[in-house]
């Protein structure tokens, strides 16, 4: 950022020396417009990560985010010349030249950085020629420790939460084994010092709000524990906050700090143009995160929850290693979700939706199903990973309004079958599978023609509709259906869970 700033003001000073303008005083007409784009300029610099460590990054990902960013702030500058007459004073080709300059500057510099960094012998890469091998199995070499470090830990866990978690984590996590790991950090580095596969048990007392980058905090742990290994941590809910800053007295003040505490902690770290600021300012701490949010991380980075519990206003959890952690992330934040749902020859298509569960729900198929089965209609028991706004949403079908861009790409019909997630789809009789990837899946589905209860009865309403087209013909049989559907939806109020 610093060399930015500094590229800028030079570059500043040779524009306005160089180009002819009109103004006998360039510099001082320009100066102070001057630094205020150049806040412009480093503000969506921090929004678009333009400035996150180089290292540590792809060249393609670094040109994306200076391209966004350079982008964003020459079209504010000419919109807010264009808009406010008090600007009209001010050259708009100076601005584009400038701005452009700026851009093709910092290009070049970064092109020059990766050009000798990738030059470069990197001697770490050498041992990679050597593949080591590690345990995979739990330690059989486990003992208890000495009273003098059972003493150490137990006041530590007294003090820390109380009697409560002390006898969860005895009963659960076996603390007192020399086999386990008993931490308080919210950096990855204090995992990093710690051997693979040294420990079977890892107990991290701090909350999973206060760590930045949770996905490569939860990946550390997991490449230091062998298969089968346990990660004990602990996280504030949604719920459990909203409990804790409304309790109690002077309900109005309380409902302002709420309300302020939202938008901070919920709002800005979701937001594109404010994410990274907030990440920047307040180093990621004190974010209000989800119960779905920790566990489909926890899943994302290759744990599955083995047990649950709350003591004193904060969620504990157990997670056993199942998997290594997968290494591609996505967009979880966004307004607008791409699915990738199953399609007519067995092929995977995106589905576009409006996104009404809390990020990396998408994870937790296989444990919620595990954990709660289904309800009536096919859909998951107590859904933890829809949204207040997200049930309002589906209530109505506005969720799925995207969906018309399929319709209209062709992966999609008006009536058939719905898209399912590969998760779902291998629920489903082998018989049902393959008579379902000979038709394209639709918007309206036969469900809210039959309105089935039960999983079993949902196959069933959809082979009837699939045994009909195969029968009868698509367009018959879907004339029927939507005719039936607009009935029940219309008449009958049928409403989506």
């Amino acid at each position: 950022m610093i060399i930015n700033v500094i590229v800028a003001v030079c570059l500043f000073y040779f524009t306005v020396g160089l180009l002819p303008f009109t103004s006998q005083n360039p510099i001082e007409k320009y100066t102070l417009p001057f630094f205020i784009f150049l806040f412009g300029w480093l503000f969506f610099g921090i929004s678009f990560k333009k400035y996150l460590n180089f290292r540590k990054r792809k060249l393609k990902h670094v040109a994306k985010s200076c391209l966004k960013a350079d982008i964003s702030a020459l079209a504010a500058g000419l919109i807010l010349l264009i808009i406010f007459p008090e600007f009209n004073n001010y050259s708009k080709i100076a601005f584009i030249s400038f701005s452009t300059l700026l851009f093709v500057v910092e290009t070049i510099l970064i092109s020059v950085y990766f050009g000798f960094h990738e030059a470069e012998v990197p001697t770490e890469l050498l041992l990679d020629s050597k593949t080591v091998h590690y345990e995979t199995t739990l330690n059989k070499e486990d003992h208890f420790v000495n009273d003098e470090v059972k003493d150490f830990m137990t006041s530590y866990i007294i003090k820390h939460q109380g009697k409560e978690l002390l006898n969860f984590l005895q009963d659960n996590a076996g603390l007192f084994l020399s086999s386990t790991l008993l931490i308080n950090t919210i950096e990855r580095f204090n995992i990093e010092k710690v051997s693979k596969t040294r420990y079977s048990t890892i107990i991290n007392l701090h909350q999973v709000n206060d760590i930045r980058e949770i996905n490569i905090f939860f990946a550390t742990i997991n490449e230091r524990l062998p298969y089968g290994g346990m990660f004990v941590g602990c996280f504030e809910a949604l719920q459990q906050r909203k409990r804790r800053i409304l309790g109690g007295k002077n309900k109005l003040f309380r409902e302002t700090i709420y309300l302020r505490d939202f938008i901070i902690f919920r709002v800005l770290p979701k937001l594109n143009l404010t994410r990274e600021l907030y990440f920047w300012i307040t180093a990621g701490k004190g974010r209000a995160l989800s119960k779905a949010e920790v566990f489909g991380r926890a899943y994302f980075s290759g744990f599955e929850i083995a047990h649950e519990i709350q003591i004193g206003g904060l969620s504990y959890f157990i997670a056993r290693k199942t998997k290594e952690p997968l290494r591609i992330e996505s967009a979880h934040y966004s307004f607008l979700l791409a699915l990738e749902r199953v399609g007519k020859g067995n092929e995977l298509f995106k589905v576009y939706k409006i996104r009404t569960m809390y990020p990396y729900s998408s994870y937790l198929q296989g444990y919620l199903y595990n954990k709660n089965n289904l309800s009536e209609g096919g859909k998951f028991q107590h859904d933890f990973r829809i949204t207040t706004l997200g049930r309002f949403l589906r209530r109505y079908w506005l969720d799925e309004l995207p969906m018309l861009a399929n319709l209209l790409k062709g992966n999609m019909k008006l009536v058939g079958v719905r898209p399912l997630s590969k998760q779902y789809f291998s629920l489903y009789s082998e018989e049902l599978q393959q008579q379902r990837v000979r038709h394209k899946p639709g918007l309206l589905p036969p469900f809210y023609a039959d309105m089935p209860k039960s999983l079993e009865e949902i196959q069933a309403s959809e082979k009837k509709y699939l045994d009909a087209c195969e029968k009868h013909g698509l367009f018959l049989t879907d004339l029927h259906y939507l005719a039936t559907i607009l009935f029940n939806i219309l008449f009958k109020k049928v409403r989506s869970k």
